[in-house]
């Protein structure tokens, strides 16, 4: 059966029927899989969260197995386990595996069997100046723009496993080698070589596989035929820009996870914040489930010291630009000058470390703030701390205010997206200020020096008592309760890089509505069971950005004529796109993004001004909205 028919006359053609798994999954009864796509020797906050998961799965459930995959080709796997073992963070139970020492180990029928293309056009000789990163790792670069053009990836012995090499004459090829050297099997994207790998890595069943990394989730859901089930955990903003609110551009890495966000079985999110941003776009968000990252054990207090300076601050900051670390130094500086004296701590390194160093003697306050870099006692730091900050530009929920919190610091911090409102209820438990604004960040620091003593010990019970939420025994049980509940979604078995055709519209009418346009669209292939659950999509053309409009107003026409579909769409959802043109298509959920069809209007559709957008035919026949032009 054709695409058109499979996607408009709401064919059964889907991979696998939701009651394939067995559900409910729980987490006493499955294979739990986890990604990221390595572990660096300093841990950041997306590596941790995944640690503290697993390190819960292990103390409050009772998983079938724990598994870790990587994907960095620069891990040594063997001193890694051990480091995670000797530091607590995983448990002799849990196993690390990376692709490449397992692909080392696999014997060429092992090999064969990730499928793939069979090789027919030989492999260029290496060439290039080469840079050993590792023993098993080499890349090898121009030496006129030091581009990399291929890395190879060695067996134990030096011979050659595989070859990522940027081919002039095919383009980018990924050859799999057999132990004497042949190739074995061939593929031209990478992510379609890490799912054959994933595919065959995941076999025990029933299984779910927990996605934390960005990179891992821009590919891993391509995986129609999957036997497990798959949950995307997000880490941080979805958007670019998201303090300018929902309808702006999505992060680079972050594009093709959100196209094909209704491709996951759930998605954790941290907040309702970001709950409510991701579904403003016209995604139905069915699968976002509330699941957050968790505290250590033992984070949180039974008692706030009282022996603390109420002037000391403290701030868990990684010195990057995202983080505004100058924000609080200006701050302090500003305090300086009206006579009030605090003392800051910024726990992190970072690359902005020289350049932090230099704002603080040029603002004179080396005697305020310390950068000690990373440290290994930041519990009893924040025991001795009397409030903390939070000056980023976002984040998705900030785990390092959670455990200053959870210390009985007093957060002061600004009004980002994502998390602070999520936790901090102002004058309660801590103090929201405008994001960005240094004055008013200084200002409410001053005004919480002012409070009285009895005043500041019930905020520091309640900032505590609110962080009780995120000990890992009660997120344990979130994620129990949502894999309890989890009903893969059905796939349609449609390959990533299908190839479809426009559709042609019978009728094409475009009118106001109360909140922006009304679309109305009538075609004559289009059941009226198939059309209900399709979507309107809006896609940028310059930018990363789309939406989609939902729920459409379906009507079979009389006598046979076709099925009449109204859109409509409000006017808002251009509000961060000035100057853009977007192109309009029909999408079916759970389909790949490549699978949306452009809409063609009939012949003679005449462009259509509603407000300040027109929507109008292209060059080459299809609908799109553009500005409406000038004069």
């Amino acid at each position: 059966m054709s695409l058109i028919n499979r996607l408009f006359h709401g064919a059964p053609d889907v991979s696998r029927e939701t009651v394939d798994h067995k559900v409910p999954l729980g987490t006493d009864a499955v294979h739990v899989y986890n990604a990221v796509w390595g572990i660096p020797e300093s841990i950041g906050g997306m590596t941790t969260a995944a640690l503290r998961r697993i390190r819960s799965f292990q103390e409050y459930g009772h998983p079938l197995s724990q598994t870790l995959l990587t994907f960095s080709p620069r891990m040594d796997v063997d001193a890694t386990r051990a480091r995670l073992l000797s530091e607590g963070r995983i448990d002799e139970h849990v196993e690390l595996v990376n692709i490449w020492q397992d692909l080392r180990d696999r014997s060429d029928s092992d090999l064969a069997s990730l499928g793939g293309k069979t090789p027919t056009v030989p492999v260029p000789q290496a060439d290039g100046e080469v840079e050993s990163i590792t023993e098993f790792y080499d890349v090898f670069r121009t030496s006129s723009t030091s581009g990399i053009v291929r890395r190879d990836y060695l067996r134990a012995d030096n011979s050659l496993l595989l070859t990522d090499v940027h081919d002039p004459k095919i383009g980018r090829r990924f050859v799999l080698h057999s132990a004497a050297g042949d190739p074995i099997a061939e593929w031209n994207r990478p992510r379609d070589f890490y799912n054959a790998w994933i595919t065959a890595t995941i076999i025990d069943e029933p299984a779910v596989l927990i996605v934390d990394d960005k990179k891992i989730s821009e590919f891993v859901h391509e995986i129609s035929d999957r036997s497990f089930a798959l949950v995307l955990f997000m880490h941080g903003s979805h958007l670019r820009h998201p303090w300018n609110g929902p309808h702006g551009e999505f992060l680079r890495r972050r594009v093709e996870t959100m196209r094909n966000f209704d491709r996951f079985d759930a998605v954790g999110i941290q907040t309702q914040q970001q709950a409510e941003a991701v579904t403003a776009t016209g995604i139905c968000g069915s699968n976002i489930k509330f699941l957050t990252g968790e505290l250590p054990s033992g984070a949180v207090l039974a008692e706030a010291p009282t022996d603390r300076k109420v002037n000391s601050a403290v701030m868990i900051a990684n010195l990057i630009p995202l983080k505004r670390v100058d924000h609080v130094i200006r701050a302090v500086a500003l305090l300086k000058d009206r006579g009030v004296d605090i003392t800051l701590t910024v726990l992190g390194e970072g690359g902005e470390r020289q350049k932090l160093e230099q704002l603080i003697a040029d603002l004179n306050v080396k005697d305020r703030v310390e950068l000690p870099g990373y440290v290994n006692d930041v519990p009893e730091r924040l025991r001795s701390a009397s409030f903390s900050t939070l000056t980023s530009t976002s984040e998705g929920l900030p785990l390092a205010m959670m455990e200053s919190m959870g210390a009985g610091c007093v957060p002061i911090v600004y009004d980002i997206t994502y998390g602070p409102r999520d936790l901090v209820e102002q004058g309660h438990n801590g103090f929201v200020t405008p994001r960005g604004d240094i004055g008013a960040l200084a200002d409410q620091i001053e005004a919480f020096l002012g409070l009285g003593p009895e005043r500041i010990a019930s905020m520091r019970r309640a900032a505590m008592t609110t962080v009780e939420e995120y000990l890992p025994g009660v997120g344990y049980q979130r994620w129990k309760t949502v894999l309890e509940a989890l009903k893969p979604v059905p796939l349609p078995n449609i390959g990533p890089r299908e190839s479809v055709q426009a559709i042609n519209a019978n009728a094409l009418r475009v009118t106001p509505s109360a909140q922006g346009s009304r679309i109305e669209l009538e075609f004559g292939q289009i059941q009226e069971s198939a059309a209900a659950p399709l979507q309107l999509v809006l896609v940028g053309r310059k930018r990363n950005n789309y939406f989609l409009c939902t729920d459409p107003i379906v009507e079979r026409r009389a006598f046979g004529r076709g099925t009449k579909i109204v859109f409509d769409i409000a006017a808002d959802k251009f509000s961060e796109s000035k100057g853009e043109t977007f192109d309009v298509c029909l999408r079916r959920p759970q389909d790949p993004w490549n699978a949306k069809r452009r809409i063609r209007p009939p012949k003679g559709y005449a462009p259509k001004s509603v407000g300040a957008r027109e929507w109008y035919s292209t060059n080459l026949g299809n609908f799109s909205v553009r500005p409406r032009p000038l004069g």
